[in-house]
């Protein structure tokens, strides 16, 4: 089980890309009129929501293999988390909101909507970029034969 522990990068890329394509097809749908670019931008949030959710459960189980890390690390770390559970809530209310609108998905509802999930795609950009930073400026969760960070056993 603990192959799967430092492949928490592997899984981030999905909400990223899912949550992006959700704003992208709403924002154009919004642009266009054109109700099918609202329909895969729907299915997009959907899926950019269960993605976020095995990304984020994927972050903390891995977290405990960078118990040793530097305070400043754990700072970053820390933040990156936050916005994570900003970005899993927001989605899963976005996603409940939309389930629930229904038919009701139209004019200014349809723009806050679209509003909404574009704040949560720039939140989730961020998540990401902080995420990038921990592993190519800090080398969290990095390997080179052993666990850089890892703590030293005597």
């Amino acid at each position: 089980m603990d192959t799967l522990l430092p492949n928490h990068p592997g899984f981030v890329h999905f909400p990223i890309g899912l949550l992006a394509a959700a704003f992208f097809f709403e924002a154009l749908g919004l642009a266009t009129k054109r109700p099918a670019l609202h329909d895969v931008g729907r299915a997009n949030l959907f899926l950019g929501t269960l993605a976020t959710l095995v990304a984020v459960g994927t972050g903390l189980w891995g977290e405990k293999l960078l118990q040793g890390a530097p305070h400043s690390l754990h700072d970053l770390m820390d933040r990156h988390e936050n916005l994570a559970f900003v970005v899993a809530s927001g989605a899963v209310v976005l996603s409940m909101w939309r389930v629930a609108l229904r038919k009701k998905y139209t004019g200014g509802t349809r723009t806050l909507f679209v509003a909404l999930l574009g704040a949560l795609t720039a939140v989730t950009l961020l998540t990401g970029h902080i995420g990038g930073k921990l592993v190519y400026d800090h080398g969290a969760g990095v390997s080179v034969g052993r666990r850089v960070l890892a703590p030293k056993t005597p």
